[in-house]
């Protein structure tokens, strides 16, 4: 998803906690207001995800700094009125990917990198009062570890999926499912697809993964899904489930007129099918649900035509027809989108004014 950093902004200081206050500037954008809560001092960080529950707001991302390979960590939550920044457990890391169960218990997955530049796989958990690094029953030997996706379900388990290479080389996907406390149990992960990007747990402890295909699990095994002959080449990076008959999973596919041309499909408890979304370059990174379950799908455009500053967010209108809302001002693109209980929409990425995909500094917004 991300493709480029500038080398030229110091790492996250480690062992310090730092308020970050900022101004809102309310915009319009779909008929609903939108208010720039970006943090200040924020240079050469992107935000990746951004996820909220039971009150508590985080988003997660990685800063880069002048030294080569070097990535910190960035994990901040919203106080209120500005974003705090609590010290991080590694110093050389990144964060990909989000899951807040409570406001103690916020989940984080990423890459740590160790000595020759090797990376290995790192997850990392906030208890309420601090991040610690969490340890998983990865085999005795195992190499190259890695993880992708994380999620909390309704009864606070925590989903894990990632993989390693095993004595002979050979990449091994595995899903760990952790009580919360520490405990965690090894799940079958032949999920059918060549990489996965995000999960979803959903009702009745059902997963769906998402990458470069679509696959369930149902607790014993996991079947691939059905997608439409014409998107079997789409990747999927978003994946929001409503209810067993109403799951939206987004994306892009290869096209060659537009470049990546967005994808949306929804699973109505038959079939997963093809949304119509418009005709123009676009890749779609997330998607969450507004106050009246119609799906906010985020991402980016790398057509100056079709969204200047390079943030592209489609809306499900009350005809049923996704069209493009107006761009949210000081935004670059967007990789992650949540829904609060009081309705509000976060979204979190790159400022605007990228050039060549590079983000000057982190992004996060609010729609009331």
């Amino acid at each position: 998803m991300f493709l480029s950093l500038p080398r030229t902004a110091t790492a996250l200081a480690v062992g310090l906690v730092v308020a970050l206050t900022t101004a809102a500037a309310p915009a319009s954008a779909g008929g609903a207001a939108w208010r720039d809560i970006s943090p200040p001092e924020s240079d050469g960080a992107v935000l990746f995800d951004v996820e909220t529950a039971g009150g508590a707001t985080w988003a997660v991302g990685l800063r880069n700094d002048a030294t080569p390979r070097f990535f910190a960590p960035v994990a901040m939550r919203w106080t209120g009125t500005g974003w705090e920044a609590p010290a991080q457990p590694v110093e050389r890391a990144r964060l990909d990917d989000l899951a807040v169960g409570a406001p103690d218990q916020v989940w984080a997955v990423g890459s740590q990198e160790e000595e020759g530049g090797h990376t290995r796989a790192l997850l990392q958990h906030w208890d309420g009062s601090a991040w610690s690094e969490a340890v998983l029953p990865f085999p005795d030997g195992a190499d190259g570890t890695s993880l992708s996706a994380v999620d909390v379900d309704a009864d606070g388990s925590v989903w894990v999926i990632g993989g390693y290479a095993d004595a002979a080389g050979q990449y091994v996907p595995v899903l760990f499912r952790g009580d919360g406390g520490g405990d965690w149990s090894v799940l079958p992960a032949d999920t059918g697809l060549g990489w996965v990007s995000q999960l979803e747990v959903g009702p009745g402890g059902v997963v769906h993964a998402i990458g470069d295909g679509i696959s369930r699990f149902d607790g014993t095994s996991w079947t691939e899904q059905r997608v439409p002959r014409a998107l079997k080449d789409a990747l999927f990076d978003g994946i929001e489930v409503a209810a067993p008959d109403d799951i939206w999973a987004v994306g892009h596919v290869r096209d060659e007129t537009l470049w990546r041309r967005p994808v949306v499909l929804h699973f109505d408890g038959q079939a997963w099918r093809t949304v119509r979304t418009p005709a123009e370059t676009g890749q779609l990174f997330d998607v969450t649900f507004d106050r009246g379950g119609r799906p906010v799908i985020v991402g980016e455009s790398m057509d100056p035509e079709v969204s200047p500053s390079g943030n592209y967010v489609l809306k499900l209108n009350k005809r049923g027809v996704l069209t493009r809302v107006a761009a949210l001002p000081g935004a670059g693109f967007l990789y992650g989108a949540a829904t609060d209980e009081a309705g509000r929409i976060w979204v979190a990425g790159g400022t605007s004014g990228a050039e060549g995909g590079i983000s000057p500094s982190a992004y996060a917004g609010i729609r009331d």
